[in-house]
């Protein structure tokens, strides 16, 4: 399918593959043009709608990673790439070769040819290896003065046992060594909390390329700091991400409704949307309480939990308007997520509305069963030896995130495959309390020797 740069910014996310442009190239920066060719995009690895596609292409029987630049302000971001892969080429840091560079022949768009690299890897936050690479390549780039404006860890990558920086739009130059420090801190803040205690040991990595900074003690300092401020940025960027129309989310809103869903599972759920009483009554009910009512559904083979928020009286009615419970389960559970805290996970939210009035709202969470850390307890005490160390993580992790979860009832927790899951997050808070472990151990009172042996778990982990 031959397509244009106008016709890729009307389709927005629905892009289909492979199709084809007519561009016009250049052999390097500055070179004379070449005769028109045509460019088949087989793959795409990241798009932004309107205005970028990133992928695999076939060029001349040659295959290419391309990066496609479309819609308003294409020519400047176009610039900013071509900037970044030059200083890239000069550092000497390891990063893909860019091959060419041009504009599509209808005009409106414009390209960059990087070589393909062979069966790519992107690097990942939760493996010591990848961490090490990733921050030794920053070092490198930090030590020929450019720092990378987005070091998300996706952005290094690991092909044919070498590491490579890609995304050269982010690439700057500087010279100032906090800037450079901050940098090192964004890339430390994508682990989570717990993940903290392990700063010094990927600090000597850093050092390692920047000797200069041996025996500065002060600079490892003002990283840990650093990283928990980029890591507090980090959160609050990704809250409000999950309450607008984005990559990863989908909005919808009505006179009668508000809907926020994971993207994947929008189409899936369309009819839960549509009429989520009727879904719900059709549905396995876990929980029937006044204020809320829990119900497992399926939709193709695919299982959910739904807790519906349930209004008891005009009063209560009014409460819900203020404290809006639904909105902030929905932000609690992706907060808990994004620092690596198990718990079910939200997928979707739905705020039944009149015009600017919330009614009754709705949370779809992944289901991870529905048998309780209570019940396990209680039938195979024996059973402390396996969870007692995902019990404490959870606790751990929310103590180094400075969360309070505030009802660590045994009946919060969901046990399954050997680990736990932590729900109903209504009502966490930011701080720093012992209340959390205070609460949990006081689910023991009426078992010593149970509450005894939590209590000597805690102390081992440091709790």
């Amino acid at each position: 399918m031959s397509i244009n740069a106008a016709a890729l910014v009307q389709a927005d996310r629905s892009i289909n593959v492979p199709f084809t442009l007519e561009v016009c190239l250049t052999a390097g920066l500055g070179a004379e043009q070449l005769p028109a060719t045509q460019l088949t995009v087989e793959t795409i690895t990241r798009l932004l709608p309107g205005r970028r596609i990133s992928g695999v292409a076939q060029h001349e029987g040659r295959s290419v990673f391309v990066k496609l630049f479309y819609g308003k302000a294409a020519a400047r971001y176009w610039q900013r790439e071509l900037a970044g892969a030059s200083l890239l080429a000069r550092s000497k840091v390891s990063s893909p070769a860019m091959l060419a560079q041009g504009k599509t022949l209808c005009g409106g768009g414009y390209f960059i040819f990087y070589a393909a690299l062979p069966a790519p890897r992107a690097l990942e936050t939760h493996d010591s290896d990848d961490m090490h690479a990733a921050v030794g390549l920053l070092a490198q780039l930090h030590e020929a003065d450019l720092v990378h404006s987005d070091p998300h860890i996706f952005n290094f990558l690991h092909s044919s046992q070498a590491h490579y920086v890609v995304d050269a739009d982010g690439i700057e130059q500087s010279k100032r060594l906090r800037q450079q420090l901050t940098n090192l801190a964004t890339l430390l803040a994508q682990r989570t909390p717990l993940d903290d205690r392990g700063i010094k040991t990927l600090w000597s990595s850093y050092i390692r390329v920047r000797g200069q900074l041996r025996d500065d003690a002060g600079a490892l300092l003002l990283v840990q700091k650093l990283t928990l401020r980029q890591r507090a940025l980090r959160v609050r960027r990704y809250l409000r991400k999950t309450q607008r129309d984005c990559t990863p989310f989908r909005y919808d809103k009505s006179f009668s409704h508000v809907a926020l869903c994971q993207r994947e599972h929008w189409l899936r759920l369309q009819p839960f949307i549509a009429q989520p009483d009727v879904v719900m009554s059709q549905g396995e009910v876990l929980k029937e309480g006044n204020s809320a009512t829990v119900v497992r559904i399926q939709f193709n083979n695919m299982s959910y939990i739904v807790k519906r928020y349930n209004l008891k009286n005009t009063w209560h009615w009014l409460k819900r308007m203020i404290k809006r419970r639904a909105r902030r389960a929905w932000v609690n559970g992706h907060r808990l997520d994004l620092l690596g805290i198990r718990t079910a996970r939200p997928i979707a939210l739905l705020e039944r509305r009149w015009g600017f009035f919330n009614g009754i709202c709705y949370l779809v969470m992944e289901d991870v069963g529905s048998v309780t850390l209570q019940e396990v307890m209680v039938k195979n005490p024996q059973m402390i030896e396996s969870l007692s160390l995902p019990i404490t993580e959870v606790l751990l992790g929310l103590s180094a995130a400075r969360l309070i979860h505030g009802d660590l009832k045994a009946t919060n927790f969901v046990v399954y495959e050997q680990r736990v899951a932590l729900i109903d997050y209504d009502g966490l808070a930011v701080g720093r309390s012992n209340k959390d472990k205070t609460r949990f151990l006081a689910n023991w009172d009426n078992y010593p020797q149970l509450k005894a042996a939590w209590l000597d778990c805690f102390i081992k982990a440091g709790l």
